[in-house]
């Protein structure tokens, strides 16, 4: 034990002696070209940016760079070089594309890019092969690329507020999602099989113009909570009824229930919400 204290003691001796600890976070570009080795975080956010600068390729160990909240319109080529960035947040900005050259950060976790001016994604985005979390809501993208079938570490994706229309048939491959959001788009119809979706514990389709939703739902074993607020579909899939982990579901008044005996009813708490009232559930 005392040994182990030692050797932590002189790890973190030798960081603070090659200049600043690996989890420093950088708020200004200039700080961070004074320690371009030690650079892991960098975080502006609310700064006004409308440009950024052409120096990421300093920063070779950039990890994560969070830059929500400005008014970026493009992104460097220099971006894509950061071979070991994990996260990237570009939340609230200004961007209309996002360039094929972003399947280079093939050690992407996270990408944030809600809340901008896109209208589509690149095909390239599907090869980002570590990619566990996608986040692209409030944009105006009107189809997801087939290739996102290919995203099979991805956990959570975020699409909601956008102008969807459908769904490519490859977004039941992704066999280890948990979270889907596709609230508030243009949706008339789901793949029959997002049943396959065995791992998915979070599903929001309210608002949307659904004309009914399918019966493999009732395949999702692990579904925790289900959003068909005015979803467009007036009748939730009796398969549903059968789903054990299954405590919340949002409904409007519209709506006629999975189950018909009232007795049911202890399995699930099922909420009659007023679609126009305020929010009615924290992950909206």
């Amino acid at each position: 034990m005392l040994r182990y204290i030692i050797i932590s003691i002189l790890f973190l001796a030798s960081q603070w002696c090659l200049g600043n600890p690996p989890d420093e976070v950088y708020h200004s570009w200039e700080d961070a070209l004074a320690n371009k080795e030690s650079v892991y975080r960098i975080k502006m956010n609310y700064k006004g940016i409308d440009e950024i600068p052409d120096i990421l390729d300093q920063f070779p160990n950039l990890e994560e760079l969070d830059l929500g909240n400005n008014k970026i319109k493009h992104l460097p080529a220099s971006l894509y070089t950061c071979a070991r960035l994990k996260r990237l947040i570009l939340v609230k900005n200004k961007l209309k594309e996002i360039p094929n050259a972003i399947v280079r950060l093939q050690n992407l976790q996270s990408l944030t890019i809600s809340y901008n001016n896109l209208d589509k994604l690149p095909d390239s985005i599907g090869y980002l092969k570590n990619l566990t979390e996608l986040v692209i809501t409030g944009n105006n993208i009107e189809r997801l690329p087939f290739s996102i079938g290919h995203l099979h570490k991805l956990v959570r994706l975020k699409a909601g507020f956008n102008a969807l229309d459908s769904l490519p048939a490859s977004i039941t491959l992704l066999n280890r999602l948990e979270v889907l959001d596709l609230s508030q788009n243009q949706l008339s119809v789901l793949p029959e099989n997002l049943g396959d979706l065995t791992n998915l514990k979070l599903l929001y389709l309210n608002k949307n113009q659904l004309e009914e939703l399918p019966e493999s739902l009732g395949n999702c074993t692990l579904l925790q909570e289900f959003d068909a607020v005015y979803c467009g579909a007036i009748r939730l899939p009796y398969s549903m009824a059968d789903l054990r982990r299954l405590d919340i579901v949002w409904i409007d008044d519209r709506t006629i229930p999975f189950y018909q005996d009232i007795t049911m009813a202890r399995r699930q708490k099922i909420i009659v919400v007023n679609p126009t009232a305020a929010p009615y559930r924290s992950t909206q």
